[in-house]
């Protein structure tokens, strides 16, 4: 015979015998031994009933025929209709770490089948456990902290768009403004209202331009709260609408005046020139900062308040201005380059008065910068802003008018126009009362009068 054919025949010969070796090897020395006597009383090659059950429980595997092993590696027969081994899976993939991979689903399940993962994670399968990769702004086990939650408001204000509080059991907190209300996010401001504070009605985008002393003229209602002051219809000073019935504005606009000769004009562009955009109102209650001397060499607490006889309607062109937070103030529009000063001062130191309303951007400078540029007495109350080659500043006509900070599309009250020396003087600064060292005071008063 054919050596080949011999090997052959061998091999089917072992596979015709395999069970009943199986049976040799599983069964015990009585059950042999009484598989040989019913063997030799009987011609007959058939096991008894309770041999051929021992026989098929001996089995671990289902052999579908006798050819099982001649078949190519299946997973779906090997390892899903049956049992398998590391070796038999290894056999079907022909990898290491494919395999591997495999067995860790098989022999320990699939631990992602829950999906554990919230926030948008992915879940990677481990042996007896797994790892969630988290999105972005998240982390965690099952990344169920959303980091922005644990923002502290030093970082970027806590990604906030007004005003934010750090809370020690609740994390950041952000708020808004007067007018607004807090967005689903926990972190936009919404307008609840027609006309909110901060906004330019006229205009989506704040055109970056004007200048008063080298400046240009403000648009029409683009410096919607600029209040104008008159005293027995002489114009006197600037102020900045706060509230429908609440103007602030400079001390020594108002020391001493009488409440009955005092008049605010709201919604004016062009003085002496009607444009039925104005709001006239007369004044009954004047409010001047209790600590507010008035002397050449101390100007300290130059702030004061009018409560108006009625409230103003707002329109696009009659806008209050927000109040900051002084935390928020402090912290975050402190850090703003530039802001905006508007009025109806003079266009050059000892020049004439505009009819159009001015407006100016003006960089704020260090108080230590400006003490040593200067030599002028600047306390903690006040604070400086301008260019020291002198083309641009606030000048005489706009004491008491706005310096306003945009903060992510916001306009906030920063100072009021105060003092300084000559108007865009090279090597001098405009000085403007530091607002967030009154807000309490500002509204501690606001709601007194309004109670009244």
């Amino acid at each position: 015979m054919d050596p080949g054919n011999k090997k052959a025949f061998c091999f089917c010969f072992l596979m015709v015998l395999s069970p009943f070796l199986a049976f040799a090897a599983d069964a015990s020395p009585s059950q042999l031994q009484d598989g040989a006597a019913g063997y030799r009383e009987s011609t007959d090659i058939f096991l008894q009933d309770k041999e051929a059950h021992i026989l098929l429980k001996s089995r671990i595997r289902r052999a579908n025929s006798i050819f099982e092993e001649f078949k190519a590696g299946s997973l779906e027969r090997e390892c899903i209709e049956e049992i398998c081994s590391y070796e038999e899976a290894r056999e079907i993939f022909q990898d290491d770490r494919r395999t591997k991979e495999y067995w860790k689903v098989y022999t320990d399940g699939d631990q992602c089948l829950s999906n554990p993962c919230i926030n948008g994670g992915t879940c990677f399968d481990q042996h007896q456990s797994y790892i969630c990769t988290c999105a972005m702004g998240y982390e965690g086990r099952h990344c169920e902290t959303n980091l922005r939650d644990m923002l502290k408001c030093i970082y970027d204000n806590g990604q906030c768009e007004h005003f934010c509080h750090d809370n020690s059991s609740t994390g950041r907190q952000c708020s808004c403004a007067e007018s607004y209300k807090l967005g689903a996010d926990g972190l936009s401001c919404e307008p609840e209202v027609d006309y909110p504070c901060g906004k330019v009605p006229v205009l989506k985008n704040l055109t970056k331009r004007g200048r008063i002393v080298g400046g240009d003229m403000c648009p029409k209602g683009e410096c919607p709260w600029q209040a104008l002051l008159m005293y027995d219809k002489t114009f006197i000073c600037g102020g900045t609408l706060i509230a429908p019935d609440w103007v602030i504005t400079a001390a020594h606009c108002l020391k001493p005046l009488p409440e009955n000769k005092l008049t605010v004009v709201l919604g004016e562009h062009r003085i002496g020139r009607p444009e039925g955009t104005e709001q006239e109102r007369k004044v009954s209650k004047i409010i001047i900062h209790e600590q507010y001397f008035g002397s050449k060499t101390n100007n300290d607490n130059d702030i004061g308040l009018l409560k108006l006889t009625i409230p103003v309607n707002y329109t696009d062109y009659v806008v209050p201005l927000c109040l900051p937070e002084k935390q928020f103030a402090v912290r975050e529009l402190l850090s703003v380059r530039f802001s905006t000063v508007s009025g109806w001062g003079r266009l050059l130191d000892k020049g004439a008065t505009p009819e159009v309303l001015q407006r100016v951007q003006l960089p704020r400078v260090k108080t230590q910068d400006c003490i040593k540029q200067t030599q002028m007495n600047i306390s903690q109350n006040m604070f400086c802003a301008g260019f020291t080659d002198g083309s641009k500043d606030s000048c005489k006509g706009d004491s008491g008018g706005p310096h306003a900070t945009e903060y992510k599309n916001t306009h906030f009250l920063t100072g009021i126009v105060s003092w300084g020396l000559g108007c865009a003087q090279k090597e001098k600064y405009g000085v403007y009362t530091r607002v967030s060292r009154y807000t309490e005071w500002i509204k501690e008063h606001m709601d007194e009068h309004t109670l009244a």
